[in-house]
Parts: C-alpha cells; structure tokens; sequence
C-alpha cells in the first residue's frame, strides 16, 4: 500500500513539474512575440525620421539626409552588436565589480550581454536575449537619428555615421546603464527615476546635439551680417508633418518596449526598474501626453504647424520619465507645459545662441528629456524605485541630471572637434551651395519638375532670393572671414 501511495505521489510531482515547465515555456514565448511586435512597430519611428527630415530639407540635399538615416542602421546595428550591448551589460556599477557576474542586481547579466554569449546567438533555450537586444538596437537608432535631423545640409556623411556609432553604441547606452536599470549605481544608491527614457536618451541625444553643432556652424546664409536669423524654406512641409505622425506610431512600441512582461507573476507588467506598473498606465500617459504637447505647442507657435506637431512630441518626452505612476490629468498638465516650453527654447536657441539646429532637436529631445527628468522630482517623489526600494527624490533627479548632461555634452563636443580640426566634420562650402543630392549622387530626384528658384524667409517675414544670399555667405567664408559664429 506504502509503494502505491509513493508511487502516485511521484507521479503528481511529475505532473506538476510538467505543468510548470509548460507555463514557464508559455511565458517566455508570450515574452519572446511581445518584444518582436515592438520592434517592428519601433521601425516606424525610423520611416517617421526620414521623411521628417527630408521634408525639412531643402531640395537639393533630400536624398542625402534620406540615406543618412538608413545608413545609422548599417552602422549602428553591428557596432551595438560587438560593444554596445556589452557597455549596457557590464557598467551598470560604473566598472565590472565582479567580471561577469557583475552587477549584484542581476549576476551574470554581463556575460549574457558579450557577442560570444551562447544567448547571442540561436538559443533553442533563451527566448529572451536576443529579442530584448533587438529593442535596445531601436533605442540606439532612434538616439542617432535624433542628432541627425540637427545637422542635415552641411554635415559630411562619413563624420555622421561616425558620430552616430558614437553617440547610439556608447555614449546613450552608458548612461542607460547607470540610471536606465535595476542594477546601475543611479538607481541603486539614489533611486534615479527615468521610466521610459526622457534623459537617457531624448535628453542625452540633445545635449550631444548640443555639442556637435557648436563644432559644426550654421548653414551658409542661415544668419545675416548683425546676427538675425534667416529660415530655410522646406521642400515639403507636409512630409515632415507625415514623418512626425509616424514617430508619433512607433512611439507606442518604444513606450511598451521600455516594460518587463511577466504573464505569471501578479500585476504582470514591471518597469526598466523591476517596479510594478500596467501596460494601460502607459499607454495613457503617452496618448494624453501628445494631446497635452499638441495643445502647449499650437498656443506657444501662435498655430505653426511644424511645432504644433514639434510640440505634441515635446510633451510625450517631458512625461516619459513618471509615465508609470503618472495620473492622466497631471500628464495633460505636465505635457502642455513641455509643448509650450520646448518652442520658447527653441526660438531661444536659433535666434539668441545662433545655433542652427535644423529641426529643433535640442529644444525637442534635449530640454524636454532633462525637463522631464526634473519633473519627476516633483510630482513623483517619495515613489519607491528599484529592486532597494529607494526613494525617488529631487536629488536624485539632479544627480542624474548632472551625470548625463557633461556625458552627452562633451562626449558630442570633444569628438566632433577632433572631426572638424582634421577637416573631415563639414562639406565644402561649394558643395553645400550646390547641393549634397549633386555632390554625393550627381543628379537631381526630381527630374521631371523644374527647379524652382530657392527662397530663403528673411529675419523679418520677407520672402527673399536664396541666391544672392548664398553667394554672398560663400564668398566671405572662402575669404577666410568667419560667418556668424554659433553661440556668438
């Protein structure tokens, strides 16, 4: 009788075991399809950036910005691949403490992290690494496509896909170590609370920006001899505004790909902190936080339609960091006041700095990431955060703050100077005058339209002929005289 009971008792084991198992490999194929369906809808922020750029672009540099864009991705896939996601992996406490099995929050996640890692490869027993990797990958294109569209017009290609292996398989993704995991010493010993990125990449990716175009000077014409800003006629507003709506898309994949599934474990959602949330708190704060940004932006434009929608974009990043634990109304609120804000300093930007930022992107990305950030340490503090429980706090905000903004600065700053004094940062100035399509392509995409005059708009409204102006620029930087310096 014993033997029958041990019998049948070994046999419910089993079939709990097997249950188990079944429910752990169901799990993790449920995690495996949600992280590839964000990916996929995370390409759009990438088809949204090429033709929100070429739609800024003036006609005779479109397909040049276009393939700058495609060819981030042919840069900074393979590069993030051999150390990006390794830099990710193993300086979360600002070095290896322990090879890897560092960091004490999750040991072994470095060594997970190597190329040579079994889990980077096909794994019939991982469903998780690599489809996890694929949506850091998104983050890093969209880091280096947010300094792109800063720069287009004048910058040499190969100095670009230099500074985006840069900016998206280093700079971005130490600093998402640091305070964009459970593990990284932000998190860990001051309870930094960035949920879904406004610093560690809208606002890192600005302030490289930042650094960048202070090396790289304004476009040939873009400011008159007393320093007032001159604006570039788009070729095709409505382009730009149908790239910024496909961004707009993709951004609810970027939002979902920033969260932890774990369909067996109550409330079934966690943070990038291992903190509890829903994949609905989210998704509304994202959707109320583009019709917050919307409403701030028409207001602040006086109904410019370019930072109208420039605005809706502003105001999801500057809830991004609390999008967790933010209610809907406080993000509206927050959202209209990052729309808003994000136009002042971009004006302040373009016409008392002079930097010719060519869409924004350190006003949009760059103090609405940093605003965002800023933000949290006054409506979510007390939140805990992280797998110690700590705090957020106001402190804790600055000291992410005052690690990240020198991080992106100088790292934009320092590499592109090095670029510039080799002369490999700017194209000639008579390539620019002509045009990088020619330059790079020698030939005209548009060829069955004929080439209308180019107009530049005038400090005061005035529709003006681009030619004169353009001729007269190059000739006093081909004397040697110094156009209106950025930052003078």
């Amino acid at each position: 009788m014993s033997s029958s009971i041990l019998v049948l008792a070994e046999t419910v084991e089993e079939q709990i075991k097997a249950l188990q198992d079944a429910q752990k490999l169901d799990s993790q194929i449920l995690t495996e399809q949600f992280y590839f369906w964000t990916v996929v809808i995370m390409w759009l922020i990438h088809a949204g950036f090429m033709a929100y750029e070429a739609g800024v672009a003036r006609r005779k540099n479109i397909m040049s910005t276009a393939m700058k864009n495609i060819l981030t991705i042919a840069v900074v896939t393979p590069t993030f691949y051999y150390f990006g996601w390794y830099i990710y992996g193993c300086m979360e406490e600002g070095w290896p403490k322990n090879g890897h099995d560092s960091p004490d929050a999750f040991p072994g996640f470095c060594g997970l992290t190597a190329p040579w890692s079994e889990g980077m490869g096909p794994n019939l027993q991982d469903h998780v690494s690599l489809v996890f990797f694929l949506a850091f990958l998104l983050f890093s294109w969209t880091t280096a496509s947010i300094m792109s569209g800063a720069l287009i017009e004048r910058v040499r290609l190969s100095a670009f896909l230099l500074l985006a292996v840069m900016l998206g398989s280093v700079v971005w993704i130490l600093d998402a170590a640091w305070g964009w995991s459970s593990g990284g010493w932000l998190t860990t010993r001051f309870g930094f609370h960035d949920s879904i990125a406004s610093g560690v990449v809208h606002g890192v990716a600005g302030a490289f920006t930042l650094g960048v175009l202070l090396n790289l000077g304004p476009r040939i014409g873009k400011y008159d001899v007393v320093g007032r800003a001159r604006s570039f006629r788009p070729h095709n507003t409505h382009m730009t505004l149908m790239g910024l709506m496909l961004i707009f898309t993709g951004f609810y994949g970027f939002y979902a790909a920033c969260l932890v599934i774990q369909s067996t474990t109550f409330p079934g959602w966690l943070s990038i902190y291992l903190s509890p949330t829903t994949l609905g708190t989210i998704a509304m704060v994202i959707t109320f936080g583009f019709a917050g940004g919307f409403t701030g932006g028409w207001f602040a434009s006086k109904g410019d339609p370019f930072w109208t929608l420039s605005g809706g974009l502003a105001g999801v990043i500057s809830v991004s960091a609390g999008a967790d634990v933010y209610h809907p109304s406080l993000a509206y609120l927050l959202s209209f006041s990052g729309g808003m804000a994000c136009v002042w300093v971009g004006t302040w930007i373009e016409k008392r700095l002079r930097i010719d930022d060519a869409v924004g992107a350190v006003a949009v990305h760059g103090f609405s990431g940093f605003y965002g950030v800023f933000l949290v340490g006054i409506f979510a503090g007390g939140y805990p955060t992280g797998i110690n429980n700590i705090d957020s706090s106001m402190g804790g905000q600055l000291m992410g703050i005052l690690a990240f903004v020198p991080l992106g600065f100088l790292s934009g700053y320092v590499f592109s100077w090095i670029l510039k004094k080799a002369n490999l940062l700017r194209v000639p100035p008579e390539v620019e005058i002509e045009g990088l399509d020619m330059a790079e392509f020698q030939q005209d995409f548009y060829p069955e339209f004929e080439r209308a005059p180019e107009i530049i708009i005038g400090p005061d409204g005035e529709e003006l002929d681009a030619g004169p102006i353009l001729l007269d620029g190059y000739a006093t930087v081909t004397a040697g005289r110094a156009t209106t310096r950025a930052g003078s």
